[in-house]
């Protein structure tokens, strides 16, 4: 079983009023342009099947506008009905509205695997977010892991690449070790300081996942980072429809039998309890 744990898409109607939307959120006229790639998920599901993905995590971006968080949620939430077998929901919140936490209630009772992602840039205030704190409270009690976006504080920039940086990460992780955390991108670089014992210690409950990985990194961080970290805190993710599917497979030709083993099946089974 091949599962890519994390992809994006949004209702046809965003695609459609790309303007109005760049207008009314933030976070979405960071990530997207005339030329960034939309996708329904028929379009998804269309990808899978031609490049052999049993199953996908679908995800918001973390909005900064509470009735898009909404809107997106129910889209991801009604393509799992449509596709119950390949559709792993995420729900995608704002986390400095007073209506995240009622939201997060609503979309556990629906069958939500987990939040995210998240994009987080306010990195001086959010630790003290008693709304963001209390988030991750409700996903604690349900076991519910929060994929976060990971920002490289060096390298090229790109539209989102935000300032999540590894810094922030583990004070994140330091202050709540007993969540669940998978974070995007290798974690922005993160992985590689688990070679630090003491980061080791308190990263029992971190996961990081592979999204972009040909846009950001060499193929070789793969192994890197199943060295540095574990063979069983690596996961394989496309962050389609960024990254074309089969680029994004064909970057783990070298991985051994067990490991591909691993972060495409066995690690995101367990992590998100399917």
């Amino acid at each position: 079983m091949i599962i890519d744990s994390l992809t994006h898409i949004l209702p046809e109607e965003i695609s459609k009023n790309l303007n109005q939307f760049k207008r009314l959120d933030s976070i979405f006229n960071d990530f997207f342009d005339k030329n960034t790639k939309i996708v329904q998920a028929e379009q998804l599901i269309k990808q899978m099947q031609k490049n052999g993905i049993n199953k996908s995590v679908t995800a918001g971006f973390g909005w900064t506008n509470h009735e898009l968080a909404i809107m997106v949620n129910d889209y991801i939430l009604l393509s799992k009905k449509q596709f119950p077998e390949e559709i792993i929901p995420f729900c995608s919140l704002d986390i400095n509205s007073k209506k995240s936490e009622e939201e997060l209630l609503r979309c556990i009772s629906k069958g939500v695997k987990g939040i995210g992602e998240l994009h987080i840039n306010n990195l001086e205030n959010i630790l003290d977010n008693k709304i963001f704190n209390n988030i991750l409270k409700i996903a604690l009690h349900y076991n519910l892991p929060i994929i976060i976006h990971g920002s490289e504080p060096l390298g090229h920039k790109y539209r989102g690449k935000g300032r999540s940086y590894p810094k922030f990460l583990f004070k994140l992780v330091e202050k709540n070790q007993d969540n669940i955390f998978i974070f995007s991108h290798f974690g922005g670089g993160l992985v590689f300081y688990e070679q630090m014992p003491e980061i080791k210690k308190i990263f029992t409950n971190v996961y990081y996942d592979s999204a972009a990985q040909p846009f950001l990194y060499d193929k070789s961080i793969y192994r890197t980072s199943i060295l540095s970290s574990s063979i069983n805190k690596i996961l394989f993710a496309s962050d389609f429809p960024l990254i074309d599917l089969n680029k994004c497979l064909k970057q783990t030709d070298y991985l051994t039998d067990i490991e591909k083993k691993h972060i495409f099946s066995y690690n995101p089974i367990s992590v998100f309890n399917l």
